[in-house]
């Protein structure tokens, strides 16, 4: 998928769930998910979008010592870009690094603990695939 393809679906999500994230953060989303791979596109943009605001807060209260870590990962994976793909240079801003990391490892935003109580249904784990 190309990233304008992406960049559409995203705006349309937010828009249609009524996120409200702003153009500068749909930009960083689609970002992460090419970077990710954009084969995942519809998972990561619910993901993503619904847990922006929440993880973007956490980011704007970070230590120095948190941005060091951001800094230093984003050095290394451009090291590993350039090594392995030569001109290739990683797309991901430290805003996005920081906010991959927090979906990795920080803890469960409100959203992701309710959802955590509620089943996926078999008509949004269609629409999660891409066959509903």
């Amino acid at each position: 998928m190309t990233r304008n393809k992406l960049y559409e679906y995203v705006v349309d999500q937010n828009e249609m769930n009524g996120y409200g994230i702003d153009r500068d953060s749909i930009e960083c989303a689609v970002d992460i998910m090419e970077f990710v791979g954009g084969d995942l596109y519809r998972p990561l943009t619910r993901l993503l979008l619904s847990n922006w605001k929440e993880i973007a807060s956490r980011i704007e209260s970070y230590t120095d010592e948190q941005w060091n870590f951001v800094h230093r990962i984003a050095e290394n994976m451009k090291d590993s870009l350039e090594h392995d793909h030569g001109d290739e240079t990683h797309h991901l801003s430290d805003c996005g690094i920081a906010i991959f990391i927090e979906m990795l490892e920080g803890d469960d935003t409100v959203t992701q603990t309710l959802q955590g109580d509620t089943p996926i249904t078999e008509e949004e784990l269609r629409r999660i695939r891409g066959k509903g």
